[in-house]
């Protein structure tokens, strides 16, 4: 089981953790995406459960980020691993998906892709007792009353940062048909395309606080991945996916969370359809 580090905790609160810039949607002069940029969604959240821990009450859900792009969207620290408890992102645009830059290929047929640009993007913060990297402003988790843009509530949103690896494919037919990004304790992590980073429900961080919200029967779970828009993609305004969740209290034991419907999406592994409960 993966850790994962909140890097920025209370948006509401006006705590962000700073990024290196915001960058716009990537676009040729004829206002088409080029090729090689990843193009990031956010799967329908799934496994949504409501637990009381410490006298507090959390949703906990599975969240998954899909590349459904041209390219990998793969990160890199600016220093070696180890050197400083924080470092630069930069983020590769790569000529194609394969896994080796050419000339450092294994063997001399084996596809390999040139480095078309590189850009700093957002922050690694190593976590020493992981003995990885976590990138920041990856994700961000709301829980909203009425509508998608409804008001938050709750406690506030939260700002999430991961460590970005290949875990299972979108759909049978991805473009990328094997594992580049496999852990973060080297230096490179990310996600092919094709591909989605899922995390847990169980795992530390993979909730919103919603101690004390009344029953009711029209929140709506909002998950957002490039939030701030700080790395570079295809499109930026399909980053978001939202599930419609009741809360009622039942005669006895924890509130139950019930989903009643989720946003459109176009495939089903952008439904979640695919989501692993592991």
């Amino acid at each position: 089981m993966r850790a994962r580090l909140t890097l920025a905790l209370i948006v509401a609160g006006g705590v962000v953790l700073a990024t290196v810039g915001i960058l716009a949607t990537a676009t040729t002069a004829e206002g088409t995406p080029p090729s090689g940029y990843p193009d990031l969604r956010t799967v329908v959240p799934t496994h949504l459960n409501f637990v009381n821990q410490q006298q507090n009450e959390y949703l906990r859900f599975s969240n998954g980020i899909a590349n459904t792009g041209s390219g990998p969207w793969a990160l890199r620290p600016e220093n070696e691993l180890g050197l400083n408890p924080t470092t630069t992102a930069i983020q590769e645009i790569r000529s194609s998906n394969a896994k080796y830059l050419c000339g450092t290929q294994p063997k001399p047929d084996e596809p390999c892709y040139t480095l078309l640009d590189e850009e700093p993007v957002s922050i690694f913060e190593y976590h020493p007792t992981h003995n990885h990297w976590h990138t920041a402003d990856v994700a961000l988790f709301e829980v909203r009353q009425g509508s998608p843009d409804g008001p938050v509530i709750g406690s506030n949103s939260v700002k999430l940062g991961f460590c970005l690896i290949d875990l299972y494919k979108l759909e049978d037919n991805a473009p990328t048909k094997e594992k580049v990004f496999w852990d973060c304790y080297t230096s490179y992590q990310g996600i092919s395309a094709g591909w989605v980073d899922q995390y847990h429900q169980s795992t530390d961080g993979q909730q919103v606080d919603l101690t004390g919200v009344p029953d009711a029967t029209d929140y709506y779970l909002v998950s957002t991945t490039n939030p701030t828009g700080a790395f570079l993609e295809e499109d930026q305004t399909n980053n978001t996916a939202w599930v419609k969740f009741t809360l009622s209290s039942p005669s006895n034991g924890n509130r139950k969370v019930t989903v009643t419907g989720h946003s459109p999406c176009e495939s089903p592994g952008l439904c979640g359809e695919r989501s692993t409960n592991r």
